[in-house]
């Protein structure tokens, strides 16, 4: 499962929630001879061992799946959203839905394969290699289709970084779009190209790729700033929604610990493990308004109990000369802010608003893996990259470099920056 990574303005997907088209009932092989084997039991989605469990094998460089898993993680708390998400499992993501109390399992396949073409109905039937080396394997539609296995309703959808051409591009309209269900439309010739291609091929309920173009939701999302951005206004809605007010930085913190949660899913084991890949909603919710109230919990301006709580997680011991430092530049910033000496008012919101980006640029890069410091080693990098910032601020007057970490062990605690990669 391959997973990377026109820009347009992003909106909220909205998810399929008329009665979609029913799946063919499930068929049963008849056995040909007394002699041959019994046909072993269906299972339901929910019971069912994963087809192949790559993802927490390879989980490198699959940004832009967690960042799609993600949007359907909030999707959940929005109107008409998916009940569970989960990662990495029977595909690599599964949105379980519950329509007219009916459940329903939508397998998603993620590409983030940056191709140098549109995606067509040519590239879906080309046959990948196979794992073993051995002969060709299947096609994009052939491993989708393989997961109508189990006992229940089940639907697909791709995700992908470049749009469909224009062949497939009827694929985007919704299930019950009423070009999906014209009589002898070109819906139907879609799905008589497909057959032509593939028509021999059956999924283990017996339905055929037929089924699967009338049962398949195509995505476009151009890329991962993309996506951010459009979950970034998802969480927004929520959080108002919950009366809950966060700084933009403070909001994108909170989204970086809802990916990392994503991840951790990801990693967790289908087989032995099956709960811990599977996302819930009545779970989620309560938990980021957790996160996000601790986040926007007002901090008494002479108290540095959560910059303290941070370098003890970075691996200060409480006490040490290096955290008792840290407060104390802090209050030394706090004084400068209400009896400026060293720097005016406009030379200060040039500071703190280039601290502020830099250091979110080295958690980014912190969270990305791009560093493998341990706490106390980002610690020093943060503060080397300050002093560095010196000398190039345009301000009237060169900041001082104790301001200046006082400005970061401020920011710290304010829940803005840490030293140690997101977690859950």
């Amino acid at each position: 499962m391959a997973k990377k990574k026109p820009t347009t303005t992003a909106t909220a997907p909205t998810p399929v929630t008329a009665t979609p088209v029913a799946a063919p009932a499930t068929v049963v092989p008849v056995t040909t001879s007394p002699s041959a084997p019994p046909t072993p039991p269906k299972h339901p989605y929910r019971d069912l061992a994963p087809l192949e469990e790559g993802g927490p094998i390879a989980r490198k460089g699959f940004a832009y799946q967690d960042h799609v898993a993600a949007g359907k993680c909030l999707d959940m708390l929005l109107t008409d959203g998916p009940s569970e998400v989960w990662c990495e499992a029977e595909d690599d993501i599964v949105l379980v839905w519950v329509i007219q109390s009916v459940e329903w399992f939508e397998f998603v396949q993620v590409k983030s394969n940056e191709l140098d073409q549109l995606w067509s109905l040519a590239k879906l039937c080309e046959k990948e290699a196979a794992k073993d080396g051995k002969g060709p394997g299947s096609c994009i539609i052939e491993k989708s289709l393989a997961h109508d296995r189990g006992v229940g309703n089940c639907r697909f959808r791709i995700v992908t970084c470049r749009e469909p051409h224009s062949d497939i591009a009827a694929l985007k309209l919704a299930l019950n779009h009423s070009t999906r269900t014209e009589k002898d439309g070109d819906f139907d010739k879609l799905v008589a190209a497909v057959e032509a291609k593939l028509g021999g091929c059956k999924s283990d309920n017996g339905n055929g790729v037929g089924f699967w173009v009338r049962m398949t939701v195509w995505e476009h999302k151009a890329s991962i700033s993309d996506i951010e951005c459009e979950n970034l206004v998802k969480l927004d809605g929520i959080l108002h929604r919950e009366s809950i007010f966060l700084a933009p930085d403070q909001k994108k913190e909170l989204y970086v610990k809802l990916t990392q949660k994503v991840f951790e899913a990801s990693l967790a084991r289908a087989k032995t493990d099956k709960e811990s890949k599977r996302i819930k909603a009545t779970d989620l919710r309560p938990w980021l308004l957790q996160q996000a109230t601790y986040m926007a919990r007002p901090v008494s301006a002479g108290r540095s109990d959560v910059l303290e709580g941070k370098l003890n997680d970075a691996g200060y011991q409480p006490g040490t000369d290096e955290i008792e430092t840290a407060k104390e530049q802090r209050r030394n910033y706090r004084i400068e802010l209400l009896q400026p000496r060293f720097l005016d008012v406009t030379d200060r919101a040039m500071v703190e608003m280039e601290v502020q980006a830099r250091l979110c640029r080295l958690k980014s890069q912190l969270d990305d893996g791009e560093f493998t410091d341990t706490g106390i080693q980002f610690h020093a990098r943060c503060l080397k990259e300050l002093e560095a910032m010196q000398d190039h601020l345009p301000t009237q007057k060169k900041p001082l470099v104790g301001l200046m970490y006082g400005l970061m062990y401020d920011i710290m605690n304010r829940c803005q920056h840490r030293l140690v990669r997101a977690s859950v």
